[in-house]
């Protein structure tokens, strides 16, 4: 017992020093998606560079004569460019809310997992509808080969969004929920 009167006796403390360890999950998965993402936006930006100049020189060949080039639509370029910019940034701005612990990074990134399994979906039926008519004026062995080997190609398409719900599965814990504020 110590006594109150006294003042060189050391305070009681009743303090309990409990830190919750947070989960690293949210840092790692923060950082992974800051440089998946500049990677991205890098990519992005060569598409858009590489769009108009190839629209250049096909256009230049389709004057002289040349036939044009089954599914190489520059529309569809473009609009994949500028789509691929934009998630770029969505998933640099969902790894620094993740860096800081924010459940607002947690939660962008269940709907950035939903967006990139409808645009996957999306582009595994355009590519598979452009590769079938790039194939369709050759022998009927051949197309059917080409085109079975062009769908094995797309599915690459459904690689990512299976990675994404696996991360999402890891960021919906309950503990790593948790650790974020």
């Amino acid at each position: 017992m110590s006594d109150t009167n006294n003042p060189y006796t050391p305070p009681e403390s009743d303090v309990n020093n409990n830190l919750q360890a947070r989960s690293s999950i949210p840092k790692v998965i923060g950082i992974i998606s800051i440089v998946l993402g500049a990677l991205g936006l890098l990519g992005g930006l060569f598409g858009i560079a590489s769009t108009f100049m190839a629209s250049g020189a096909l256009e230049a060949m389709q004057a002289e004569g040349a036939p044009p080039i089954p599914g190489l639509n520059k529309s569809y370029m473009l609009g994949s460019s500028i789509i691929s910019i934009l998630t770029s940034i969505w998933a640099i701005f969902i790894g620094f809310k993740l860096l800081k612990y924010l459940d607002l990074g947690r939660r962008h990134f269940n709907y950035y997992t939903i967006l990139t399994i409808i645009i996957s979906i999306g582009t595994f039926f355009y590519t598979k509808s452009m590769m079938d008519e790039m194939f369709a004026g050759l022998d009927s062995e051949v197309a059917s080969a080409a085109g079975g080997m062009a769908t094995l190609g797309s599915m690459g398409a459904f690689v990512a969004p299976v990675i994404l719900i696996i991360v999402a599965l890891l960021l919906n814990q309950q503990n790593v929920k948790d650790s974020l504020s």
